[in-house]
């Protein structure tokens, strides 16, 4: 095997001895492999496959699956059949957790490269907001006490939107997680005096979870990844009920939290805390991970996110947009201030840049892709680009106005043209890629 082989190989054996299953994605995130959902791995884990084969080895490929599955996908089951035959797979998967694969040295895992050793706890919010909500509270101290007793520092505590508070289209629906201290302090510390002024004005929160835990850091799950909690955590969700899970939290079993650490998320900051946030969207196991090397662009770009599937997006921003440029409602009409340009997710890419506006009548709203994919079209973001200088150049020569970097005002007609003009350009770009 060569080197990233054997890199591939390190990184399954170090699931392997978590007893956790992995994904294309996090796999290719771990190597800095060019395409995170697997795209191109297969020869490299074919080899890998007769390797340990051929040394009596545990079939570690085995475990490797396509988000939230327990086996692997059936074209991945041909090569595992091509070279086992047509063996148990879930027998097949017990044996690689059980081995001991420290005692193999080209493949023992090294562990202090694995986001392993985290607890997860589940609790329940009224929404997510850490840059003005530092913390998670308690009733009472001896709720917080047995929290920090069965707990560890740094530990992580996934947020699911209770279902009867909060923004409908987060209700039920894990959002967010925190990773949580033991520094222990009155709420009203860790929380934004606006915010802690309006909870103390709402009679329903009034004097409530005063025993607070700190949080360092937080992130937001991508939309396109939210989940009903019931189906993320059944085990720790069902083996409750909502009212304990939000009074005290409840722990995530190892096989549950493996769901939680394939999602996509990107960090936010947290009240109180100086850390710096890295915006990267990547998977929760890719941003609690250790930094490491990569492998460099062929290009150079940098787009805020791991490489791989990509959407196209078109922003619009909603509100009266004469009066946000202190024009005439006669100078605005069929006009639209968009931005454009590609994302892993264009949900949280326009969470991300409305996060910079202060709140008001004025949102910005995905209007492209509408409905958007399941899954994302376009194969890396070298494609994408492709679609996204189409985008900005059909808008440039149509005679749209800039209104500075990846922003235009730009007339109904132009803007439907734009986007055919950046969804042709990026599929033409996707074929020459395949070719």
């Amino acid at each position: 095997m060569d080197a990233l082989q054997f890199e591939i190989a390190r990184f399954l054996a170090g699931k392997a001895m978590q007893k956790r299953r992995t994904t294309y994605q996090q796999v290719g995130e771990a190597v800095g492999w060019n395409h995170p959902t697997g795209r191109g791995l297969g020869p490299h884990l074919e080899v890998i496959l007769h390797y340990l084969s051929d040394r009596g080895l545990p079939p570690l490929t085995t475990i490797l699956v396509k988000k939230m599955r327990r086996h692997p996908a059936e074209d991945a089951m041909a090569y595992i059949r091509g070279a086992l035959g047509n063996i148990d797979i879930e027998a097949a998967q017990q044996e690689v957790f059980s081995f001991d694969w420290s005692t193999i040295h080209e493949l023992a895992p090294i562990r202090d490269a694995l986001p392993g050793g985290r607890s997860v706890w589940l609790t329940s919010f009224w929404g997510f907001d850490p840059a003005s909500w530092g913390c998670i509270g308690f009733a009472d101290e001896w709720r917080r006490k047995a929290y920090v007793s069965k707990s560890q520092p740094g530990g992580l505590v996934a947020i699911y939107v209770t279902k009867n508070k909060g923004p409908e289209n987060m209700r039920g629906k894990v959002v967010g997680v925190l990773e949580v201290s033991h520094e222990l302090g009155h709420a009203k510390e860790f929380i934004a005096g606006d915010r802690w002024r309006e909870k103390e004005l709402d009679p329903a929160r009034k004097g409530k979870w005063p025993y607070a835990v700190k949080a360092t850091r937080a992130w937001r799950i991508v939309p396109e990844d939210w989940r009903p909690v019931e189906e993320l955590f059944p085990l720790a969700y069902d083996g409750s009920n909502p009212e304990l899970i939000g009074a005290n939290g409840v722990p995530v079993s190892p096989d549950e939290a493996e769901n939680l650490f394939e999602l996509d998320v990107y960090e936010v900051p947290v009240y109180g805390s100086a850390n710096a946030v890295d915006s990267t969207i990547q998977t929760l196991e890719s941003a609690l991970a250790p930094s490491r090397a990569v492998r460099p662009a062929s290009r150079p770009y940098w787009v805020g996110e791991t490489d791989g599937p990509k959407h196209l997006y078109m922003l619009r921003l909603k509100g009266d947009i004469a009066a946000y440029l202190g024009r005439t409602a006669e100078d605005m009409e069929d006009k639209h201030i968009i931005k454009v340009g590609f994302s892993k997710s264009p949900l949280a890419r326009r969470d991300q840049i409305q996060s910079a506006y202060p709140k008001g009548a004025f949102e910005w709203e995905v209007f492209k892709p509408d409905p958007q994919p399941e899954n994302a079209p376009y194969a890396n973001a070298e494609v994408a680009i492709a679609g996204e200088d189409a985008m900005k150049r059909r808008l440039v020569d149509q005679g749209a106005e800039v209104l500075g970097g990846e922003f235009f005002l730009a007339e109904d007609w132009l803007i439907y043209n734009t986007w055919i003009a950046g969804k042709v350009a990026a599929e033409n770009a996707q074929a020459s890629d395949d070719a």
